[in-house]
C-alpha cells in the first residue's frame, strides 16, 4: 500500500487516481496539512472507516461489488461525513475519534476542486454541530482543528467559525481558536457576507465572549453588531441594544458612552427607560441617577448591574466632569457632589486615578486633588476645538523653537512646553 508522507504533503503512487491535474494547489486551500495516523492508501482509509462505521449501525449505499477506484471513493466520502458522529456515542477515546476526524479532514484535501473541498468540510461541520450527544468540550475541539486547517480567504469558513462560535457559546470554553474582532470583520468581508450573514456571526461572537467572560470584547462585538442596522432597521434590534446600554453601564472600566447614542438600535430605545438611564451615565451626574433610581427602583433593581455598582461608577463619572474645566479640587467640594464621607474621598480618589479616569495627586494636608488631565466623557465639537487649539499652540512653539535655534539662542515657548 502506498505511504503517506503527512509531513511533506506528498502522497504515494498507488492514490494518485485521486488527484485531478486541475486540482488547486493545496497552499491555497489549507493552512496545513492535517495529521493523518495510517500509512495507507486513503481509499483504503475510507473502506476501513466504513466497516467501522457499520459495526456502530451505519448504513451505506455502496453496491456490493464496488470497484476501488475514484468513483468508489467520491461515493463513499460523503456518507462517511454523515455517519461520522455515531463516534461520538459509540467510541469512549477522544484521541480514536480525533484520529478517524483528522483522517476525514486528510481525504477532504484530496478532492479535485476547491468548491467540492468547501462544501464537503462544511457537511463535516453542519453534521458535527447537529449531534446531540453529551460530547460537546471535543466537538468543540475538532471544530476548532478544523477551521485552524482551512485558508481563512474561503468563504466556507464562514460556516466553520459560525458552528465553533456555536460550541463555544455552550460549552464556555475556549481553547483552539483566536477570536479577533478586528480580523473577524475581515473575513467578513472577504468572504462578501451579506448583512444578516454578518448579523448571525456578531450575534454569535457577543454570546460566545460572554460565555467564556471576556466581557470587553463581548461589548464590541455587540457594539459591531449594532453598527450593521440602518435607520428603519434599528427597531429590530432593540433587545439587542437594552443588553448593549447595560452591558457598557455594568462593566467597570467602561467610561465613555456617548457613541451609543448614534446606533439606530439604541436610538429606537428613545422614549424607554434603558435610553433614559444611558443618557445619564453619558453626560449626567450623581443625583440625576439617584433621581433616576427613586422613581425607577423596579426598573433598576431588575438590571445585570445592582444599584451600589452603578452609584459607584456615577461617583466616579461625576467626578470626571468636575475635572473637566479644573485643575484642582477641595475635599469638602467631593462630599457635597459625590454624597462621600470625608474619610471615603481619599480612597476614592485613589480609585479613580487606578481607574485612569483622571491623573493626579492627593495634597493631604491642604485636603485637595490636583488634576492633571481627565477623560471626556463625551467627545463633540468643543472636544475637537480643543485639540486643535493644542495642537496650533505646539505648532507656534516648534516654529518659535525652530527660529530660536537658528538665531543662536534659545526663547521659552509659549505655555512653557
Amino acid at each position: 500500500k502506498a505511504v503517506v508522507s503527512t509531513q511533506s504533503g506528498h502522497y504515494g503512487r498507488d492514490t494518485n487516481y485521486i488527484l485531478s491535474e486541475k486540482r488547486e494547489p493545496m497552499s491555497n486551500v489549507l493552512n496545513l496539512v492535517a495529521p493523518s495516523f495510517i500509512g495507507v492508501s486513503y481509499l483504503t482509509q475510507a473502506l476501513e472507516m466504513k466497516k467501522v462505521l457499520g459495526v456502530f449501525g451505519a448504513k451505506f449505499t455502496l453496491p456490493d461489488n464496488f470497484e476501488e477506484n475514484e468513483d468508489t471513493f467520491l461515493e463513499l466520502l460523503p456518507q462517511l461525513i454523515i455517519q461520522f458522529p455515531l463516534y461520538f456515542t459509540k467510541v469512549e477515546s477522544d484521541s480514536v475519534i480525533e484520529s478517524a476526524f483528522f483522517s476525514l479532514i486528510s481525504m477532504i484535501q484530496l478532492l479535485s476542486q476547491v468548491d467540492q473541498i468547501e462544501q464537503t468540510s462544511k457537511d463535516l461541520s453542519v453534521a458535527i454541530i447537529k449531534d446531540t450527544s453529551p460530547r460537546t468540550a471535543l466537538k468543540s475541539k475538532l471544530l476548532g482543528h478544523q477551521f485552524n486547517c482551512y485558508q481563512p480567504s474561503l468563504p466556507s469558513t464562514y460556516t466553520l467559525l459560525l458552528n465553533v462560535l456555536k460550541l463555544i457559546k455552550e460549552t464556555g470554553t475556549m481553547r483552539y481558536v483566536n477570536l479577533d474582532i478586528n480580523q473577524i470583520s475581515e473575513w467578513l468581508e472577504k468572504w462578501k457576507c451579506d448583512v444578516q450573514e454578518q448579523r448571525d456571526i456578531f450575534r454569535l461572537l457577543h454570546e460566545a465572549l460572554s460565555a467564556i467572560n471576556q466581557g470587553e470584547k463581548a461589548i464590541q462585538a455587540l457594539v459591531h453588531l449594532l453598527k450593521l442596522y440602518a435607520e428603519n432597521e434599528g427597531v429590530d434590534a432593540k433587545s439587542d441594544a437594552h443588553i448593549c446600554v447595560i452591558s457598557h453601564i455594568a462593566h467597570p472600566n467602561l467610561f465613555v458612552m456617548d457613541h451609543l447614542l448614534d446606533l439606530h438600535p439604541i436610538r429606537a430605545l428613545d422614549g424607554q427607560l434603558s435610553h433614559e438611564l444611558l443618557q445619564i451615565f453619558v453626560s449626567g451626574d450623581l443625583n440625576d441617577y439617584i433621581e433616576f433610581y427613586t422613581h425607577n427602583r423596579d426598573f433598576v433593581e431588575k438590571l445585570a448591574v445592582t444599584h451600589e455598582e452603578s452609584l459607584c461608577k456615577m461617583r466616579l463619572l461625576t467626578l470626571s466632569s468636575l475635572a473637566q474645566d479644573c485643575t484642582e479640587i477641595e475635599f469638602h467640594q467631593l462630599t457635597d457632589k459625590l454624597n462621600l464621607l470625608l474619610e471615603d474621598v481619599e480612597p476614592f480618589i485613589i480609585e479613580a486615578i487606578a481607574s485612569g479616569l483622571i491623573k493626579g495627586k492627593i495634597n493631604e494636608p491642604e485636603e485637595k486633588v490636583l488634576i492633571s488631565s481627565t477623560i471626556n466623557r463625551t467627545f463633540k465639537e468643543a472636544q475637537w476645538n480643543m485639540i486643535k487649539c493644542k495642537l496650533e499652540l505646539w505648532s507656534n512653539n516648534l516654529t518659535t523653537i525652530q527660529d530660536a535655534l537658528k538665531k543662536g539662542h534659545y526663547a521659552m515657548p509659549i505655555g512653557g512646553g
